[in-house]
Protein backbone atom coordinates (compact mmCIF):
# COMPACT_ATOMS: atom_id res chain seq x y z
CA UNK A 1 0.00 0.00 0.00
CA UNK A 2 1.58 3.76 -0.75
CA UNK A 3 2.17 5.65 2.49
CA UNK A 4 2.46 8.88 3.16
CA UNK A 5 4.65 10.36 5.84
CA UNK A 6 3.00 13.54 8.11
CA UNK A 7 3.18 15.76 11.07
CA UNK A 8 0.37 17.43 13.28
CA UNK A 9 0.13 20.44 12.80
CA UNK A 10 -1.46 23.68 15.77
CA UNK A 11 -4.21 25.05 14.06
CA UNK A 12 -3.23 28.52 14.61
CA UNK A 13 -0.42 27.94 12.20
CA UNK A 14 -0.50 30.15 9.10
CA UNK A 15 -0.80 28.08 5.89
CA UNK A 16 0.67 30.49 3.49
CA UNK A 17 4.17 30.35 6.02
CA UNK A 18 3.77 26.13 5.46
CA UNK A 19 3.31 26.63 1.73
CA UNK A 20 6.41 29.02 1.46
CA UNK A 21 8.33 26.57 3.47
CA UNK A 22 7.18 23.43 0.99
CA UNK A 23 4.61 21.91 3.12
CA UNK A 24 0.88 21.28 2.35
CA UNK A 25 -2.05 21.70 5.06
CA UNK A 26 -4.30 19.03 5.90
CA UNK A 27 -6.73 17.53 7.92
CA UNK A 28 -7.73 14.02 8.85
CA UNK A 29 -11.34 13.24 9.36
CA UNK A 30 -13.78 10.86 9.57
CA UNK A 31 -17.01 8.81 11.58
CA UNK A 32 -15.20 7.30 14.36
CA UNK A 33 -12.46 9.71 15.25
CA UNK A 34 -11.67 13.64 15.68
CA UNK A 35 -10.27 15.66 13.47
CA UNK A 36 -6.68 16.68 13.23
CA UNK A 37 -4.64 19.09 11.52
CA UNK A 38 -1.63 18.10 9.74
CA UNK A 39 1.01 18.57 7.45
CA UNK A 40 3.30 16.99 5.19
CA UNK A 41 5.81 17.82 2.08
CA UNK A 42 4.68 18.80 -1.41
CA UNK A 43 7.58 16.89 -2.83
CA UNK A 44 6.16 14.21 -0.98
CA UNK A 45 2.49 14.58 -1.96
CA UNK A 46 3.20 15.30 -5.72
CA UNK A 47 5.15 12.09 -6.16
CA UNK A 48 1.81 10.40 -4.58
CA UNK A 49 -0.30 11.65 -6.68
CA UNK A 50 1.20 10.06 -9.50
CA UNK A 51 0.82 6.90 -8.20
CA UNK A 52 -2.83 6.97 -7.02
CA UNK A 53 -6.75 7.84 -8.05
CA UNK A 54 -9.59 9.24 -5.58
CA UNK A 55 -10.35 5.81 -4.87
CA UNK A 56 -6.70 4.63 -3.95
CA UNK A 57 -6.53 3.67 0.05
CA UNK A 58 -3.19 4.20 1.60
CA UNK A 59 -1.00 4.48 4.63
CA UNK A 60 -0.84 7.80 6.47
CA UNK A 61 1.84 7.49 8.70
CA UNK A 62 1.66 10.70 11.42
CA UNK A 63 4.65 11.18 13.96
CA UNK A 64 4.00 9.96 17.40
CA UNK A 65 0.33 8.24 16.15
CA UNK A 66 1.22 5.38 13.90
CA UNK A 67 -0.65 3.87 10.63
CA UNK A 68 -4.19 5.25 9.50
CA UNK A 69 -5.38 3.92 6.41
CA UNK A 70 -7.38 6.74 4.42
CA UNK A 71 -8.68 8.22 1.32
CA UNK A 72 -7.65 11.63 -0.92
CA UNK A 73 -10.86 12.88 0.20
CA UNK A 74 -10.62 16.40 -1.57
CA UNK A 75 -7.33 18.65 -3.30
CA UNK A 76 -7.50 22.28 -3.27
CA UNK A 77 -5.52 23.77 -6.19
CA UNK A 78 -4.23 26.99 -6.99
CA UNK A 79 -6.36 27.96 -9.61
CA UNK A 80 -3.10 30.28 -11.34
CA UNK A 81 -0.19 27.73 -10.59
CA UNK A 82 -2.05 24.90 -10.41
CA UNK A 83 0.32 23.61 -6.89
CA UNK A 84 -2.02 21.74 -4.58
CA UNK A 85 -2.92 24.39 -1.15
CA UNK A 86 -4.71 21.85 0.84
CA UNK A 87 -5.44 18.18 1.44
CA UNK A 88 -8.94 16.20 3.22
CA UNK A 89 -8.12 12.85 4.50
CA UNK A 90 -10.39 10.47 5.19
CA UNK A 91 -10.63 7.79 7.88
CA UNK A 92 -12.99 5.39 7.95
CA UNK A 93 -13.21 1.92 10.07
CA UNK A 94 -13.89 -1.69 7.62
CA UNK A 95 -17.33 -2.06 8.19
CA UNK A 96 -18.14 1.47 7.75
CA UNK A 97 -19.37 1.84 4.00
CA UNK A 98 -18.35 4.95 1.96
CA UNK A 99 -19.00 6.37 -1.12
CA UNK A 100 -16.06 6.66 -3.53
CA UNK A 101 -15.58 7.88 -7.20
CA UNK A 102 -13.90 5.59 -8.76
CA UNK A 103 -12.26 5.96 -12.27
CA UNK A 104 -12.65 4.29 -15.51
CA UNK A 105 -10.26 3.13 -18.17
CA UNK A 106 -10.44 1.24 -21.21
CA UNK A 107 -8.72 -2.16 -22.07
CA UNK A 108 -7.80 -3.23 -25.61
CA UNK A 109 -8.91 -1.48 -29.01
CA UNK A 110 -12.45 -2.42 -30.13
CA UNK A 111 -12.89 -4.31 -32.77
CA UNK A 112 -15.20 -1.55 -34.44
CA UNK A 113 -12.14 0.87 -34.30
CA UNK A 114 -10.15 -1.01 -36.74
CA UNK A 115 -13.37 -0.27 -38.94
CA UNK A 116 -13.42 3.54 -39.13
CA UNK A 117 -15.33 3.68 -35.74
CA UNK A 118 -14.90 6.17 -32.63
CA UNK A 119 -14.73 5.02 -29.27
CA UNK A 120 -16.07 8.08 -27.28
CA UNK A 121 -15.74 7.37 -23.58
CA UNK A 122 -18.53 9.24 -22.01
CA UNK A 123 -18.27 8.98 -18.25
CA UNK A 124 -14.39 9.31 -16.45
CA UNK A 125 -15.46 7.96 -12.89
CA UNK A 126 -18.49 5.75 -11.60
CA UNK A 127 -19.53 6.94 -8.13
CA UNK A 128 -20.09 3.55 -6.12
CA UNK A 129 -20.54 2.48 -2.63
CA UNK A 130 -18.54 -0.19 -0.29
CA UNK A 131 -16.46 -1.25 2.32
CA UNK A 132 -13.25 0.26 2.25
CA UNK A 133 -11.44 -2.73 1.62
CA UNK A 134 -13.63 -3.27 -1.33
CA UNK A 135 -13.50 -0.29 -3.01
CA UNK A 136 -11.57 -0.61 -6.44
CA UNK A 137 -8.52 1.69 -7.10
CA UNK A 138 -9.15 1.59 -10.90
CA UNK A 139 -12.25 -0.04 -13.07
CA UNK A 140 -10.94 -1.38 -15.91
CA UNK A 141 -13.32 -2.06 -18.97
CA UNK A 142 -12.16 -4.59 -21.96
CA UNK A 143 -13.77 -3.02 -25.18
CA UNK A 144 -11.92 -5.42 -27.99
CA UNK A 145 -15.65 -7.20 -28.78
CA UNK A 146 -17.18 -3.43 -29.20
CA UNK A 147 -18.24 -3.21 -32.86
CA UNK A 148 -19.60 0.22 -34.38
CA UNK A 149 -23.24 0.67 -32.35
CA UNK A 150 -22.40 -1.11 -29.38
CA UNK A 151 -22.46 0.47 -26.11
CA UNK A 152 -21.82 -0.20 -21.98
CA UNK A 153 -24.37 0.94 -19.84
CA UNK A 154 -23.19 1.41 -15.43
CA UNK A 155 -26.05 -1.78 -15.18
CA UNK A 156 -23.74 -3.67 -17.73
CA UNK A 157 -20.51 -3.71 -15.30
CA UNK A 158 -20.29 -6.53 -12.66
CA UNK A 159 -18.68 -5.11 -9.41
CA UNK A 160 -18.61 -7.26 -7.00
CA UNK A 161 -20.66 -6.72 -3.89
CA UNK A 162 -20.36 -2.63 -4.18
CA UNK A 163 -23.99 -0.65 -4.28
CA UNK A 164 -23.66 1.85 -7.90
CA UNK A 165 -24.71 5.02 -6.71
CA UNK A 166 -24.42 5.93 -10.54
CA UNK A 167 -27.67 6.12 -12.88
CA UNK A 168 -27.58 2.43 -14.47
CA UNK A 169 -28.60 3.87 -17.73
CA UNK A 170 -25.65 6.40 -18.27
CA UNK A 171 -23.51 5.46 -21.04
CA UNK A 172 -20.13 4.76 -20.13
CA UNK A 173 -19.02 3.93 -23.52
CA UNK A 174 -20.22 4.07 -27.45
CA UNK A 175 -18.53 3.00 -30.30
CA UNK A 176 -19.84 5.63 -33.19
CA UNK A 177 -20.23 5.50 -36.81
CA UNK A 178 -16.87 7.39 -38.18
CA UNK A 179 -17.98 10.64 -39.56
CA UNK A 180 -18.21 11.43 -42.91
CA UNK A 181 -16.43 14.23 -44.23
CA UNK A 182 -17.19 16.24 -48.24
CA UNK A 183 -14.29 17.38 -49.96
CA UNK A 184 -14.51 20.19 -52.32
CA UNK A 185 -12.09 20.59 -54.74
CA UNK A 186 -11.70 24.25 -55.66
CA UNK A 187 -9.44 23.46 -58.95
CA UNK A 188 -12.51 21.93 -61.19
CA UNK A 189 -14.04 23.14 -64.08
CA UNK A 190 -17.59 24.69 -63.20
CA UNK A 191 -20.12 22.32 -64.15
CA UNK A 192 -22.41 22.60 -67.15
CA UNK A 193 -25.44 23.35 -65.02
CA UNK A 194 -23.50 26.03 -63.22
CA UNK A 195 -22.60 27.81 -66.75
CA UNK A 196 -26.32 27.67 -67.69
CA UNK A 197 -27.15 29.36 -64.19
CA UNK A 198 -24.24 31.62 -64.89
CA UNK A 199 -26.04 32.55 -69.00
CA UNK A 200 -29.98 32.63 -67.13
CA UNK A 201 -28.91 35.21 -64.57
CA UNK A 202 -26.93 37.16 -67.74
CA UNK A 203 -29.85 36.90 -69.80
CA UNK A 204 -32.56 37.76 -66.87
CA UNK A 205 -30.53 40.77 -66.06
CA UNK A 206 -29.86 42.03 -70.04
CA UNK A 207 -33.68 41.87 -70.30
CA UNK A 208 -34.40 43.50 -67.04
CA UNK A 209 -32.18 46.22 -68.54
CA UNK A 210 -33.82 46.54 -71.92
CA UNK A 211 -37.14 46.94 -69.89
CA UNK A 212 -35.55 49.98 -67.91
CA UNK A 213 -34.32 51.33 -70.80
CA UNK A 214 -37.54 51.29 -72.78
CA UNK A 215 -38.86 52.54 -69.37
CA UNK A 216 -36.95 55.56 -70.15
CA UNK A 217 -37.43 56.22 -73.58
CA UNK A 218 -40.92 56.57 -72.89
CA UNK A 219 -40.59 59.02 -69.97
CA UNK A 220 -38.03 61.36 -72.13
CA UNK A 221 -41.10 61.76 -75.15
CA UNK A 222 -43.16 62.87 -72.25
CA UNK A 223 -44.73 62.79 -69.00
CA UNK A 224 -47.21 60.12 -68.37
CA UNK A 225 -50.35 61.81 -66.44
CA UNK A 226 -51.42 61.77 -62.86
CA UNK A 227 -54.12 59.43 -62.15
CA UNK A 228 -57.25 61.56 -62.21
CA UNK A 229 -55.85 64.02 -64.84
CA UNK A 230 -57.34 64.87 -68.32
CA UNK A 231 -55.00 65.62 -71.14
CA UNK A 232 -56.10 69.55 -72.09
CA UNK A 233 -57.57 69.87 -76.09
CA UNK A 234 -54.75 71.82 -78.28
CA UNK A 235 -55.93 74.70 -79.10
CA UNK A 236 -58.69 74.58 -82.14
CA UNK A 237 -59.74 71.21 -81.21
CA UNK A 238 -63.21 70.88 -80.26
CA UNK A 239 -63.38 70.37 -76.24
Amino acid sequence: MVQLKAKPREEDTNPKALRREGLIPAVLYGPDRETVSLQFKKKDFQELTSEITRSTRLDLIVEDEGKHEVFLKDVQYDYLTDQPLHVDLYEAPDDHLVEMEVPIVTVGEAEGVSSGGILDQLMETIKVEGRPEDIPKIIRLNVEDLVIGDSIHVSDLDLGDLNVISRPDSTVISLLSPRKEIEIDLTEEPTIGAELGEELEEGELEEGEEEELEEGEELEEGEELEEGEEEEPEEGEEG
